[in-house]
């Protein structure tokens, strides 16, 4: 509806779920390969100018309702020449990824490019449930590339048991991006499958096309002066970045190691957001310049670290805290299969409590099994961020809402919070039925 469609194309497995949302949204056109075809020869495609609007390419919605994101041909084709030559990517490499195509760096990063450059490219379906397939079909067609977000790789860490038969000797980089990249996942990945400086961090965004820093092949990785926060590398050719304080008119850019708000200017910012003025100037400068809503510094040899979200970040007693570090510390208990933490307004202290909800591999463990569960996740958040938590909750699998590209949803896991909505999901803590 928001993109103003008219029809729809997709395939028939997909289908079912196409007609339900074209209906929802007033398209009577859902058309599939064989509706495309013409019994004469194809018409020749019409001519287009560099600044023409390419396609329209929706955010992940990770801090609010998706919006669309206007790429020029422009935008993508010059995106996809700086992204190939910062990710060391030619016609000699083999590409091998699982990423959807409504995502960006599964669609410009993997469809778009490798054909471009000459690369083969094999495509998994985006719904994989066992990530032995991914790394079978490396081994199979010796892929040198692969990409996916952190909890790809997590994954294979955490489920597959026996890599006999799996070779990743081939891969020359595996990028990891879309979400918060950990140090702990890459030593535990390239230490299961016996590999060395292969995965690499990268940072981007819907509008920016892509991407906006890569780190380079096989180079060992760069962590900051508190040993936390990795880097994702240079700024590609042609990429500019700036760290402006939250507040602009607190000033110009931070100077090194200042950390505030990663601001952008490249040939991939985007034309504006589809029929959205008021979104645009939000963002998008006149100058050029666009407002990332990420948070990082820029260290003095010019390499890009990003620490997490500004609107996300939780504010405890005037205190800054990021989520990511917190999630990190509770996913690495064993009985944790995901974690989030969000801040939750409180009227009586005027500022944010700090909830952990926790998805839990076994919902069906004693209560006493998961109040000590719940102890451990107080322990390790202490630990981490120096604050105790308000509140714990432990939840059935799949109860965090994340976006179609595997980001959590950290706004409306709060707004959820607030309403209660999550209270069927609760297997241990307040609300909880039969829980503590």
């Amino acid at each position: 509806r928001d993109s103003e469609a008219v029809a729809v194309a997709t395939i028939g497995w997909f289908r079912p779920g196409v007609n339900a949302a074209a209906h929802a949204a007033g398209i009577t056109a859902v058309l599939e390969p064989p509706d495309l075809e013409a019994d004469g020869p194809p018409a020749a495609l019409p001519l287009t100018r560099p600044e023409a609007t390419a396609f329209i390419q929706y955010t992940s919605g990770s801090t609010g309702h998706p919006r669309g994101v206007v790429l020029s041909h422009a935008n993508v084709v010059e995106t996809i020449r700086f992204m190939a030559e910062a990710a060391g990517l030619t016609r000699e490499d083999r590409v091998v990824s699982w990423l959807p195509l409504y995502h960006d760096m599964g669609l410009i990063g993997c469809a778009f490019t490798p054909p471009l450059l000459g690369a083969p490219v094999w495509l998994l379906p985006p719904d994989l449930r066992n990530p032995r397939h991914w790394l079978e079909l490396v081994t199979q067609v010796g892929a040198s590339f692969t990409v996916s977000p952190d909890f790809g790789y997590r994954n294979c860490v955490r489920n597959i048991h026996d890599p006999t038969g799996l070779d990743l000797s081939s891969l020359k980089s595996a990028l990891s991006g879309a979400e918060p990249v950990r140090l702990s996942t890459i030593e535990a990945f390239e230490k299961k499958f016996n590999l060395k400086n292969i995965v690499a961090p990268c940072y981007g965004l819907a509008e920016a096309t892509l991407a906006v820093a890569i780190w380079p092949r096989a180079t060992p990785l760069r962590l900051d002066a508190s040993g936390k926060v990795l880097s994702v590398g240079r700024p590609c050719r042609g990429v500019t970045v700036r760290i402006m304080p939250p507040a602009p008119d607190d000033g110009g850019p931070l100077p090194a190691n200042g950390e505030g708000e990663i601001w952008v200017k490249s040939p991939g910012v985007m034309q504006g957001y589809y029929n959205n003025p008021g979104a645009t100037a939000e963002v998008l400068r006149p100058d050029g310049w666009l407002r990332t809503g990420d948070l990082g510094f820029v260290d003095a040899d010019g390499y890009l670290f990003v620490t997490g979200r500004l609107k996300d970040v939780i504010i405890v007693g005037g205190e800054n805290l990021a989520p990511a570090d917190i999630e990190e510390a509770v996913d690495h208990l064993p009985g944790i299969r995901y974690s989030a933490a969000v801040g939750v307004d409180s009227e009586r202290t005027g500022t944010q409590r700090l909830y952990v909800v926790a998805e839990v591999r076994e919902p069906g463990q004693t209560p006493e099994a998961l109040s000590h569960l719940i102890k451990q996740i107080v322990s390790r958040v202490l630990a981490t961020c120096g604050h105790r938590p308000a509140r714990v909750l432990l939840v059935r699998p799949g109860t965090i809402p994340k976006t179609s590209s595997g980001k959590i949803q950290h706004s409306r896991l709060g707004h959820l919070l607030g309403a209660g909505a999550l209270q069927d999901q609760i297997v241990h803590g307040p609300g909880a039925h039969g829980g503590a």
